[in-house]
């Protein structure tokens, strides 16, 4: 592999990483969604990310929601 391919691949994934990365926020959440969301068990929190991920993309969700 050349070094020219080697910066290239470096960049792409400095690239991926960025997008990857997570910003860490605060949410308020009535007990009884909390309750539910650590029933799922290890991991609740990556789908709550993913919840909310999808459902701002939902145009009717937000209409809910809003």
């Amino acid at each position: 592999m050349t070094e020219e391919q080697m910066k290239e691949l470096k960049n792409i994934a400095q690239q991926r990483r960025e997008e990857a990365k997570k910003t860490i926020i605060s949410l308020r959440l009535n007990n009884k969604t909390l309750e539910k969301a650590r029933n799922l068990g290890k991991g609740y929190t990556g789908v709550l990310s993913r919840l909310l991920d999808l459902a701002i993309e939902d145009p009717e969700m937000l209409k809910k929601c809003v």
